[in-house]
């Protein structure tokens, strides 16, 4: 199985999108297992980041993917067994040593969006890449 951790700075979507986000969350618990954490500011990333994971940093600068991309991509390391930790930064975004030192950056847009927005869509696109990787209906 999947294992996800998903370290988020700042603060978890609240109101509707906190009941958006749990849905995901709970779906997603057929195919992996998805562990949040919240830090209060960038400086405090290193201390929550597990050990030997794989880190991907959502970074306005990394390439795109496609969905599929993001799917073949995921599935690589799941098949190795890798733990992947998925970084998305708050307002200033994440330390340039933090980037350098990940394995992979990945922007979920070029477009700006506010930080609730973000944690949804790459929530919903990594529900998408668990069905597109288990031949569920989900992605067109």
């Amino acid at each position: 199985m999947l294992k996800v951790t998903l370290i988020t700075v700042g603060t978890l979507p609240k109101g509707q999108f906190a009941s958006i986000g749990d849905d995901f969350r709970l779906r997603l618990k057929k195919f992996a297992m998805v562990t949040q954490k919240v830090v209060s500011d960038a400086s405090k990333i290193d201390g929550a980041l597990p050990k030997d994971n794989i880190i991907i940093v959502l970074d306005a600068i990394g390439p795109t993917l496609t969905s599929e991309a993001l799917a073949t991509t995921v599935k690589a390391y799941e098949d190795r067994g890798d733990h992947l930790t998925f970084v998305l930064g708050g307002p200033n975004g994440l330390p340039e040593e933090l980037k350098t030192r990940a394995h992979l950056r990945l922007s979920l847009s070029p477009m700006t969006t506010t930080h609730d927005l973000a944690h949804l869509f790459f929530l919903e696109q990594l529900y998408r890449t668990c069905t597109i990787n288990h031949g569920t209906k989900y992605h067109y």
